[in-house]
Parts: structure tokens; sequence; C-alpha cells
């Protein structure tokens, strides 16, 4: 890895220059820092001195790159063995580092799998994560858009296919069938209700539907069937003859059905005015399980949809398999080479087309349509929100406004109390930029002391943030009591109201819930030199919808951190103060035992019995409870 420091501080192009005699020829990975070392760009070559030295030619560069080019002080280089590694390292750099000039996406929900183990007698289950066990013989199917997906798709695996679904020591310790088998969701394999060939035939039959071959598996049950009929084994037929109804009914039910597509990603791209949307749809079993929009952020005066296309696809699955088929209505730039290195990471052959005709090209009009229809009413969103934002800065007398933060707290009786703080931009709320607060003031019910140490706190760390990354607009949920408190807390800080707060601090404004807090008859105040003042913001105006959408974000991020919170502090107990005993060992004493008051009572030799626990913790474990 290279690493050298500009010694021009005033002009990063000739940095680069100087930089070029030393560049490899070779595949690599390239970072560009700024003066303080924060990251702006990162990208990958087939030749890094061939493409740095595209930088250090500023008439063909947009207004953009030339910025973040005279910006550079730092050039960071790494070198691999090919270009697809080159891919796959710049992909996982820029989901981590974030640089201020790339193609970003703000995608970190980690989607769900079904897999079947490969067990002696394999289960089926959801799994989330990476797919760390294919060394085991487990067989991994999706990732699915949705938990719902999963959970719908393993429901009906049960009635059908009738897979075990208990844990491996379940399944080992059960000496008479359990409630599913009762059910009719599960063949009982572990008391012998089911032959292992006959289990092995349903696993085998379970594999190929998810991978989508539906017409064999019907064929397939349609053998046993008739197989079982000849035998006069009336009860086993009626079974089979169920399974293929059940399956039949499925794909009729489901207008979304394509043998064409039996596993695969759908994604359609739009780019205007200045956003990109991208639709993906998604196909498992040859059935279309959901649908998800995605918004890159990308350099806006950019045309180039093909590299935009390339970028997104090596982002979204850079933390999860790609399937078998990509189908796309961009071919993204350097395709041959993306394919590879998706493959490389998924352990299976991924193919990325862009048909022009036929069964998947109308699938891939239907998700551009979508995506078309998404981005027309994201602008106009967008334009409503900036117009009301004007419409803000010209009631609280300012140039302008482009970031609101507003703060709520959530507590019972001064218990488990959190605050939020949302954020919202010129296009909509920035979620990026919401913070958590856990209130260091405890058990007590004032809500002015909360709201006072979530200030203090905010405001210190707004000293250290650069003036332009400031919000104009801090909104507390509250009347003029909580508004004071947020005076009192800026005024503290020097950032209102005193000689020496700076001309961009922020305007102070609460929002009070109407009478018999009906939404809609809020009252707005607004803190100012000559005393608070009602804002005079018309009933129904559109600026009072997005304020209150703000406000109710706020209180929603709130809600949800505190009731994440107790649900954490409910859930703590006396094993959590023992040394040696993490969330792994404490699981296993309470699965054991069933609970902490049978953990305390136990003797040393029925601690030492509990799976996994050892000796030596046990001992812990026992010396803890009888000190």
């Amino acid at each position: 890895m290279a690493k050298r420091q500009s010694a021009h501080t005033d002009d990063g192009l000739h940095y680069l220059k100087a930089e070029l005699a030393r560049l490899p020829t070779g595949p690599g990975v390239y970072r560009m820092l700024s003066t303080t070392g924060a990251v702006l760009y990162v990208g990958k070559a087939r030749n890094l001195k061939a493409r740095v030295t595209q930088y250090t030619q500023p008439t063909r560069l947009p207004v953009r790159i030339r910025k973040m080019v005279f910006e550079t002080r730092q050039l960071i280089t790494v070198q691999t063995h090919t270009e697809a590694e080159a891919l796959l390292l710049e992909a996982n750099l820029i989901k981590s580092l974030k640089p201020k000039y790339n193609i970003t996406l703000r995608d970190d929900s980690s989607y769900v799998s079904v897999v079947i183990t490969g067990d002696d007698t394999p289960l089926i289950r959801s799994h989330r994560g990476a797919q760390r066990a294919k060394a085991k013989g487990d067989t991994y199917f999706g990732p699915y858009p949705s938990a719902g997906s999963v959970y719908q798709t393993l429901d009906f695996m049960e009635r059908v296919f009738k897979l075990r679904t208990c844990s491996d020591t379940t399944f080992a310790h059960r000496t008479r069938p359990c409630l599913k088998y009762d059910l009719k969701r599960c063949s009982g394999p572990c008391v012998g209700k089911i032959t292992p060939t006959d289990y092995a035939t349903d696993v085998g039959a379970a594999k190929q539907f998810l991978r989508g071959e539906r017409t064999a598996v019907l064929a397939l049950l349609q053998d046993q069937m008739n197989t079982a009929a000849a035998a006069m084994q009336y009860e086993t037929a009626a079974t089979v003859r169920d399974r293929i109804k059940a399956i039949s009914a499925l794909t009729e039910a489901s207008g979304a059905v394509t043998h064409i597509l039996p596993e695969g990603d759908v994604f359609a791209l739009i780019a205007q005015g200045g956003k990109a949307c991208i639709q993906a749809f998604y196909y498992r079993n040859g059935q279309h399980v959901g649908n998800h929009v995605f918004w890159p952020v990308y350099a806006a005066e950019s045309d180039n949809e093909a590299e935009l296309m390339r970028v997104f696809l090596a982002l979204h699955y850079a933390a999860r398999p790609a399937p078998m088929r990509i189908v796309t209505n961009v071919a993204p730039a350097e395709s041959a080479m993306l394919a590879e290195a998706l493959s490389t990471v998924a352990g299976r052959s991924v193919k990325i087309e862009t048909p022009q005709r036929g069964e998947k090209a109308e699938i891939v009009a239907r998700a551009l349509a979508n995506a078309e229809a998404a981005l027309t009413r994201k602008l106009a969103e967008r334009g409503n929100w900036q117009a009301q934002l004007a419409e803000l800065a010209k009631l609280l007398g300012s140039a302008t406004i482009t970031r609101l933060e507003c703060t709520d707290i959530s507590n019972i009786s001064g218990k488990h109390a959190v605050a939020s703080q949302v954020c919202a931009g010129a296009e909509g709320m920035e979620k990026a930029r919401y913070r958590k607060y856990k209130i260091q003031t405890k058990d007590t019910p004032d809500d002015y002391a909360m709201l006072r140490e979530v200030y203090t706190r905010r405001m210190a760390r707004m000293r250290q943030e650069p003036p332009d990354q400031w919000p104009q607009v801090l909104l507390v949920d509250g009347g003029k009591g909580q508004l004071n408190v947020l005076a009192e807390c800026a005024k503290a800080a020097d950032l209102w109201q005193t000689p020496n707060a700076p001309p961009n601090a922020p305007h102070l404004v609460g929002v009070a819930k109407g009478e018999e807090r009906d939404k809609g008859l809020e009252t707005f105040w607004h803190a100012t030199p000559q005393g608070t003042k009602q804002l005079a913001i018309p009933h129904n105006s559109p600026l009072i919808f997005v304020l209150q959408k703000i406000r109710d974000e706020a209180h929603r991020f709130a809600i949800t951190f505190h009731r994440n919170s107790r649900a954490t502090a409910l859930s703590a107990s006396r094993l959590d103060d023992i040394a040696g005993v993490g969330p792994t060992k404490k699981k296993a004493l309470l699965q054991h035992f069933g609970s902490v008051a049978a953990v305390r009572g136990a003797s040393l030799s029925q601690l030492e019995d509990v799976p996994g626990l050892g000796k030596a913790l046990a001992q812990l474990v026992f010396d803890y409870f009888q000190g």
C-alpha cells in the first residue's frame, strides 16, 4: 500500500501530477484524502497510473470532480491481483468510509435467506447475515427482500413438504411427536414416523421447489401419488395429492409467477432532476416475492448511467450474495468483470443481463414504470418541501433554511428516559443525522431537567462542528416552557442572543399541542430578542403539515428508542454481573434451568452439566451465588 502526503497545500492537481511517476500500472484501488485526512473519493482501476492521469486533465473533468481534485492532499493506493478483486475492495471501502464524492447507497438492511441444513436429518429455517455454514453442506435460498416473505415461504414449506424446524437439541431428545406433527406440519422424523429415505426424497423436492423447479416437483409428486395408489396405499396417495393441490393453488393464486426467472433480481434505473431512482423486483421460486426502491446519491451533473448501475450493484451486493440472475434496464459498466466479482463472492455463477425483448424485458419494463412513478412523486415532494422551508424562513426572518432539527423526550415517570433528535433538510428527513440520547438525569419525572441536559450536550457538540453544518432551526416538541429551556441552553452556549453569538445562530421554535391534544390545532412559538411570539401559520397550511411530520418523526423515533431501552433493561439479570458469563452462556443457563432463581439454587454438579459451560465457569457461577 502506498501513502503519500501532498507538499502542495494550495493545489491538489500539482500533487497528483508529481505522484504519477511513482504509481503502479497494475489493477488496484485508490483513495483521495483532504487536508484533514477525510476520504474524498474511493475508486478502482485496471491501471492505477492511467486512471489517476485522467484527474490531471482538468478541462476534461466535470466541475464537481475538478473541485475534488483541488481538495486532494493525499493519495493512498492498494494494488490487487485482478480488477475484479479491486471492484470488491472498492465497494467495501465506499460502504464503510462513505466518501464525500462517491455514489453512495443508504441501504444497510440485512436480508433474510432460507436454509436447509446439511444434517443427516435436515431442517429448514430462516437465516439472517453471512452464509458461513456452507462447509457443513447447508443449502441457502435467497436472500429474500423482507422477513415477511421468508416467513410466508417457511409456512408454505411446512404445510407442503413437512420438513422439521426444531433445533438439533430438541430433535435429539424427542420421545413423542410434537404438536406440529399433529397439525400435519411435520412428518415426524424425530420418532421414526417417516423413513430416512422418504424424508430425503422430501428434502430433495423442497430444494427443487425453492430453486423454482415447480414443474419437476409436480412431476415427482404425481409419480409418488400414482405409485402409492397402485399399491393401494390410499392415505399416502391422498397426502401427496394434497401437496400437488397446494403447489398448483399457489401458482394459480399468484399473478406474478414466471418460469423465465426462477431466481433473480430485477433493477430499473431512471435519473432526472438531479436524482436517481432504482426500482428492484425480487423473484424467488419463480415468484415475485417483493420490491424495494433505492435512492442512490450521485453527482447530478453526471449522465453516466452505466457507471451508476455498476457502482450500485457492487454496493448492493457487498453485504449479501447475489442471485443467479441480475436483470437490468441499463447495462452496467464493465458488466463481465462485475459478474465475475459477484460470482466470486456468491460462490456460484452470477449472470447479468439487459434483455431487449421477451418476458424478461416485460418484467424490466414494469420495474421501470414503477421507478418513473416513484421518481415523479419524489421530485414533487421535494419541490413542495423546499417551498415550505422557504415559507418558514420568511416567517422567521431568515435568509434561507436548509436544515432543521427537532428533539423529543420519552420516559415513564422518569424511568428509562431517552431523547431523540431528528433532522430534516431540503429534500426531507435526513436519517443519517438522527441522534439518540440516554438521559443521565435519573429517576425524575422532570421533563424540563431532561430537556436541559439534552440541549446542553447538543450545544456543546454544535460548537465543535463547522458553522455550515449547523441547523438553521431548532424545533422542540412543547410549548413556552420547553422553548424557554431551549433558549436558556442556547444563551449559555453563546449560540443565541448574546454578544458572542455568531450571526448564523439557529432560530428557536416550539410546537405546543392544541386543545385536547388535537392534531392540526398546534401553536408554534418563536423565541426572539423581543420575547416569545406566536408564528402566524394559517390553519391547514402545507407548512403546518411539514412541521407536523418532523415533530411526529421525532416522537416516533423517541418512542422506539424508549421501548428498546426498556426491553433491554427488563431483560437484564444478576447473571449479567458475573465475569465471564456473556449472552451465550446466559442463554444456556436460562434454557437449562428456566430461571435465575433456579440457577441460584443449583448445585455445582448441576451447573457443570449445563452444555458448553465448563467446570471453571460453573465454579464461578456457583461461588457468585453462594458468596
